[in-house]
């Protein structure tokens, strides 16, 4: 009775130990399960600055085109020279073309933060009527060629210790010429990397200034203008065609040279077969003697021939 009563009792404890330990395990679930979405929203929210921060950091290079239409082509000029040197910038190329229209060409470079400011600056000095704007991202290509310089320097501080260090000659040759070759190749890429950090810091914006009417001082239009672009087309006509009759007269002599020299050819060849044919319709017959055989004779002599002696008898 008592064994039975203890192992109604050992049953019975363990079977409690049994549910208490699968409510701690589901308990532990949830608690885990709850917690996961706060963990996803925490790391959400800490990936979203450095996206941001990521995003900040990208390398640009921007250059733009901007056509600018106005009366006053020198005055324009000078007050888009004004602004550049204002937002500390330069002009790389400058051109200025008179006639009709008067147009004026500038290349000018200003720091990337003021590039906007600087197109709407131009919108007031004369009217606008084209505007292009280009960016090309070169974040990668500027983090590549900054990790290829430092692995260059890291390369030729090495090669310099170990030449400090070597004893044998042809150790120092081989050195010295790897030496020399990363040497030229990081400065090669450190001034490509200049020019690149250069693009970036610095956009470049074509502008191009042209008059919106003829030049002051102009030549009237009318009769005489076009009497006198029909005269100026007509010499240039005339001027176009001795310029390639000039150019073609060799080729025209030659030509000429080889086309007698071929007519002559086959005129003495053709005067030469006509007199060997009248040469050889014109020649007398020559008479071709007889064969020589056996001559007959039917005269008298033939009958009167004496026959030799003693025929008769």
């Amino acid at each position: 009775m008592r064994t039975t009563l203890r192992r109604l009792g050992a049953a019975t404890a363990l079977t409690l130990t049994a549910l208490l330990l699968a409510g701690c395990a589901n308990g532990s679930s949830s608690t885990e399960s709850a917690g996961a979405p706060q963990g996803v929203a925490h790391e959400d929210a800490g990936q979203a600055p450095m996206a941001g921060a990521a995003e900040e950091d990208r390398d640009v290079v921007t250059t733009g085109y901007v056509g600018i239409q106005t009366g006053d082509v020198p005055g324009v000029r000078e007050q888009v020279e004004a602004l550049v040197e204002a937002r500390d910038g330069r002009i790389d190329a400058r051109s200025e073309t008179g006639g009709d229209v008067i147009s004026a060409q500038l290349t000018a470079r200003v720091p990337a933060e003021d590039y906007d400011a600087f197109i709407t600056e131009l919108r007031e000095v004369g009217e606008v009527v084209s505007v292009e704007t280009s960016a090309v991202d070169v974040t990668l290509q500027k983090t590549d060629m900054a990790s290829r310089v430092a692995t260059l320097e890291a390369s030729v501080t090495s090669l310099r210790g170990m030449l400090s260090s070597a004893t044998e000659v042809d150790d120092l040759l081989a050195i010295e010429t790897t030496l020399t070759e990363r040497t030229g190749e990081l400065q090669s890429l450190r001034a490509q990397l200049e020019v690149l950090e250069e693009s970036i810091a610095y956009s470049t914006v074509s502008i191009s200034i042209s008059s919106d009417a003829p030049a002051p001082g102009g030549e009237p239009a009318g009769f005489l203008a076009g009497l006198r672009d029909g005269m100026a087309a007509l010499f240039r006509g005339f001027a176009a065609f001795w310029t390639a009759f000039g150019f073609a007269l060799p080729g025209l002599v030659l030509l000429t040279v080889l086309g007698a020299a071929a007519w002559l050819i086959v005129r003495l060849s053709v005067k030469g077969a006509g007199t060997r044919a009248a040469r050889r319709t014109t020649a007398p017959a020559v008479p071709q003697p007889a064969p020589a055989g056996r001559q007959t004779s039917t005269g008298p002599s033939a009958s009167g021939d004496a026959a030799p002696p003693g025929a008769a008898s």
